[in-house]
């Protein structure tokens, strides 16, 4: 069994434009402070008299990166590696045994760090996880409103498919409430058991459009929504899409939008005449079949409370909970987890767009050819 990683964090000093100093706010998991990084600046973070060898860096970054590069350094300056940051919340950089400091190299459009941590080789912790890129062919796809959405009412989707029944898929969230809110998204998506990295539109997230109606709702339109899920859609394509309750569940009126967007961008992803900046891009894509949560027609039940060997005999249900409290920003008592007992279960969906026959299955009446194992292994 692989050790646990020694935190080393405390070694840790930092460099902007020649000035040598302890940015506490960086180096703690707070994530209540913004390292703003000016466009093509370099930053750069090394240690002093750390007491074993680090073995890895890693980054928590307040925007996804753009074209910032990252270079590691031996003793002289010399470039060990050079390669390009992906465009992903939180980057793990392995180092090599004579990097003694690693540079950012920023581009036009600069970078912005919330959290800089040094560890030993081992085993990282939270929310350092070993994840998988997002495959660009999905056997499903979960789209959420908001991060937790997706444990609360469509949570056993994900162990159910996922983790026992080896379906490749992963989370979209429409909205990013703030970067807090992301990695308890990551985390809990991650603890249902999807190795897979999250996908994130990054709206706004906006509870209520009360005081000044027209100014929120224009933050977040339809047209808006449905255009970003039919390039999701074409990028990622899903054989399978699950999402909310056509009346918001309790009726946050932004679920309401999510739920229309992502039937409609179902039918559009498929549409040779919609958006011609994604159909040159990614071409035209056919989802199977998009279910609704607690949609009546074409009803699939899901079990959510039989054991499941790959989540060690724990129900999907159970997964559930404790992937909800991941969101610890969410624990009030407002919310929680639907049982079969409860207002709005997660076990109930239907079909509501399809160019199969439902079946009583998800994937029931797909071609077997169009699955991600049947690509990977033709």
């Amino acid at each position: 069994m692989q050790s646990i990683a020694e935190d080393l964090t405390s070694f840790l000093r930092l460099e902007i434009s020649g000035h040598v100093n302890m940015r506490n706010q960086v180096l703690d998991a707070a994530l209540d402070h913004v390292e703003q990084i000016y466009p093509y600046e370099r930053f750069y973070a090394f240690w002093d008299a750390a007491k074993v060898s680090p073995g890895y860096l890693c980054i928590q970054w307040d925007t996804k990166p753009e074209n910032v590069q990252l270079w590691q350094l031996s003793q002289n300056g010399s470039i060990l590696s050079q390669r390009d940051v992906p465009g992903t919340y939180d980057t793990v950089e392995k180092l090599l045994p004579d990097t003694c400091k690693v540079a950012f190299v920023s581009g036009r459009e600069g970078m912005r760090i919330i959290r800089l941590a040094l560890y030993s080789d081992g085993q990282l912790p939270e929310p350092f996880v070993p994840w998988q890129p997002t495959p660009d062919h999905l056997d499903y796809l979960v789209v959420s409103t908001h991060p937790d959405d997706d444990v609360l009412f469509m949570g056993g989707i994900v162990p159910i498919y996922g983790a026992e029944r080896g379906y490749v898929g992963t989370v979209a969230y429409v909205t990013s409430p703030n970067r807090l809110r992301i990695t308890e998204a990551m985390m809990g998506a991650w603890t249902m058991g999807t190795p897979y990295m999250p996908l994130f539109l990054g709206f706004q997230d906006i509870a209520s459009v009360d005081k000044h109606p027209n100014l929120y709702a224009n933050r977040f339109l339809p047209d808006a929504v449905t255009m970003a899920l039919v390039r999701l859609f074409r990028t990622y394509r899903p054989l399978v899409v699950f999402t909310q309750d056509v009346n918001g569940e309790y009726g946050h009126w932004q679920h309401k939008i999510v739920s229309a967007a992502v039937v409609e961008a179902a039918r559009l992803a498929g549409d040779a005449s919609f958006d011609p900046v994604s159909l040159a891009e990614q071409g035209i894509w056919q989802v199977q079949k998009c279910y609704v949560h607690l949609y009546q027609d074409d009803p699939l039940i899901l079990d959510v409370n039989a054991p499941l060997s790959k989540m060690g005999g724990r129900t999907a249900l159970e997964v559930a909970m404790a992937s909800f409290l991941k969101h610890r920003s969410q624990q009030t008592g407002r919310h929680w987890v639907q049982s079969d007992t409860d207002r709005y279960p997660m076990s109930r969906f239907g079909m509501a767009y399809g160019t199969v026959e439902a079946g009583t299955d998800a994937f029931d009446n797909i071609d077997p050819a169009l699955f991600s194992f049947a690509l990977a292994n033709g």
